[in-house]
């Protein structure tokens, strides 16, 4: 390879207003003589940029440069003058290296430092840690008069926004710090949303991705608050995953904040932590139904919605997105913020469209340092929320689809949270896919005309209503009717349906699928009834069953009878007898389970010289 060779003894070299094209530049010399590159000046070095011995570059041009970047010994790498250039610009093939000392201050870091690679999915490797006084630029983009304004026009090389900084390498890892804390000095990422469908190649800071990467990543200084600084972040394997964090408290110092994204790809079902039962951390006294993870309605006098005064909202949180990860951030652990995460390339059941997947979701905060990795199996990011969050309003505030938040927003809010730790996103499964939660199913003749399927519910999620399923073999099912829901609700409602279209001495089968306002649907247990003609007698099982507080029988009986009823424990044991009058027709026949333990029991029903026996299950709980 064709190589200058700069011999600095005397004089520095002043490179003005020209355009060189060398293939490697090396400069060596004496301390405080070396190159000076003017601004306006561009200095395209075709092969490697080598500063080495006692050489020093002042830089107030711009220096694209296809090869690697060594400022190695006791050199000098510093800005020069007061224009806006002052740029190291990496356009090359393939992956281009920075090593040597770049982590001092304004005499040896780099001022504006631009990735605009020739090919995509290509890098800029780090083998050293890596300070930018200026900014950090993806392509030909500028970050206003008082950082990055290039001037050069024509000259300077578009490659199109190609290319990443990569902050590892084989065996290590390093950091990449911004150290101005304009919300501009980071420009030329790609545009922020929500899972675009393909992994980004291009224009992002790329972290290894492990978990435990000890102090790589991408560093950023934060000086402001209410203004919004962006992190683009991300992975070879999962690529962009954007952070972007608004603050309204800061701490002191330079309120360094450093920030990386980990695959989480090794964990069993491709996602980071788990989602515990029944609302860990509730205080007992919001609405938990039997599912897994957070389940809180705002809008009742336990916890009024702060956005929607008298309009009820849930919260629900079941599992975290999967085949994706969670970000790391470290920084004073005073600073109060609110965020939202962009997460990308990720697949899940349940998706409506590319901008709103779930009912409700939420990027959580974890409660531990960020030495502290999390894993699928021991870590519950379900109690998390709770010791992070700055109040429970946070919940609706901060959530998307659940009624504060701007949905003209692009990502997936979090906050209001303090300090810092690792962070993941977390939905609701299905668009708040929980059954509702139902007190009674029944199903009795009335008058011996037709049949009456009754239920009632305590919480309804979501519930745009319920189809009436009938079955005459208790297998095969067919809808015969459609019974409006109350969307959402925790107060007891109840609901009836009669079905007319019914044979005598027929036993007819009934459920309910209870559907969502996504069509999601939940299926009920199974009732049944049927009305007679002639000597009939049949006896129902108990309803319901298992029980709490109360359950029933009910005796069909084509002429009036006395029947003898007696309950047994598992035993054998006798618990109660009494006599029942029946009167032709339906009798229903009520047992308080209140009064015995939760277990099996047997009810033996005497009739005309008959024996008949039922089983019941109490379940207090």
């Amino acid at each position: 390879m064709k190589k200058i060779l700069l011999l600095l003894s005397l004089a520095p070299l002043f490179i003005t207003a020209q355009t060189l094209d060398p293939y490697a530049f090396y400069v060596t010399g004496y301390d405080g003589i070396g190159v000076n590159i003017q601004p306006g000046a561009l200095l395209h070095i075709q092969g490697d940029l080598t500063n080495t011995d006692a050489g020093m570059i002042n830089n107030g041009g711009v220096i694209e440069l296809k090869g690697n970047f060594d400022n190695t010994g006791a050199v000098q790498f510093q800005p020069m003058g007061v224009g806006n250039e002052k740029v190291v610009k990496f356009i090359g093939d393939g992956t281009q290296v920075i090593k040597g000392d770049f982590s001092s201050p304004l005499t040896n870091s780099f001022y504006n430092l631009v990735i605009d690679k020739s090919t995509s999915n290509s890098a800029v490797e780090l083998q050293t840690n890596v300070q930018i006084d200026g900014s950090l630029v993806f392509g030909t983009a500028t970050t206003g008069a008082s950082t990055y304004t290039p001037t050069l026009g024509a000259n300077y090389t578009d490659n199109a926004n190609k290319g990443v900084i990569r902050t590892y390498t084989g065996s290590s890892d390093y950091e990449l710090y911004v150290a101005n804390p304009d919300v501009e000095a980071i420009k030329g990422y790609p545009a922020l949303g929500i899972n675009s469908g393909a992994v980004q190649t291009n224009s992002y800071v790329q972290t290894r991705g492990a978990r435990g990467v000890g102090q790589g990543g991408l560093s950023r200084s934060v000086g402001s608050t209410g203004v919004n600084y962006v992190y683009p972040v991300g992975t070879a394997t999962n690529g962009y995953q954007a952070v972007r964090f608004n603050f309204n408290a800061l701490g002191g110092g330079d309120n360094k904040i450093r920030g990386l994204f980990c695959d989480g790809t090794d964990n069993p079902s491709g996602y980071v932590g788990k989602m515990s039962t029944n609302c860990v951390g509730c205080g007992g006294y919001y609405p938990t139904p039997d599912n897994q993870g957070v389940n809180i309605l705002f809008g009742t006098s336990y916890d009024p919605n702060p956005c929607n005064p008298g309009v009820q909202r849930w919260v629900i949180l079941e599992q975290a997105i999967r085949d994706h990860g969670y970000w790391s951030f470290e920084g004073d652990p005073s600073n109060q913020y609110s965020m939202e995460s962009f997460p990308q390339s990720f697949t899940e059941e349940g998706m409506v469209d590319n901008s709103n997947y779930f009912e409700t979701w939420r990027t959580l905060k974890y409660s531990t340092p960020i030495g502290d990795n999390p894993s699928q199996a021991t870590d519950d990011w379900t109690s998390q929320v709770y010791s992070s969050v700055t109040s429970m309003d946070d919940l609706i505030t901060f959530t998307r689809n659940a009624g504060c938040y701007d949905h003209t927003q692009p990502g997936v809010p979090g906050g209001r949270y303090t300090g810092f730790s690792h962070f993941m996103v977390s939905h609701s499964k299905s668009n708040n896919a929980l059954p509702v939660e139902l007190i009674y199913l029944k199903a009795e003749p009335v008058n011996n005309q037709f049949i009456q399927v009754a239920w009632a519910t305590s919480v309804e999620i979501n519930n745009r209503g319920f189809e009436v399923l009938r079955s005459v073999d208790g297998m095969n099912f067919t809808n015969i009717g459609w019974v409006d829901g109350h969307n959402n609700s925790t107060t007891n409602h109840t609901y009836t349906f009669d079905d007319t279209d019914v044979s005598p001495n027929v036993i007819y089968y009934y459920k309910l699928r209870q559907v969502d306002n996504d069509n999601h649907s939940e299926e009920t247990y199974i009732v049944n009834a049927m009305i007679t003609s002639g000597d009939v007698f049949s006896i129902s099982e108990f309803i319901p069953n298992p029980a709490k507080d109360a359950s029933r029988i009910v005796v069909t009986t084509s002429v009036a009878q006395d029947i003898d009823v007696k309950v047994f424990d598992m035993l054998g044991r006798e618990l109660s007898r009494a006599s029942h009058t029946l009167t032709a027709g339906d009798n229903t026949i009520y047992f308080d389970t209140n009064i015995l333990a939760d277990a099996t029991y047997t009810a033996v029903i005497t009739a005309n010289n008959k024996v008949y026996s039922k089983k019941l299950v109490i379940a207090h709980r």
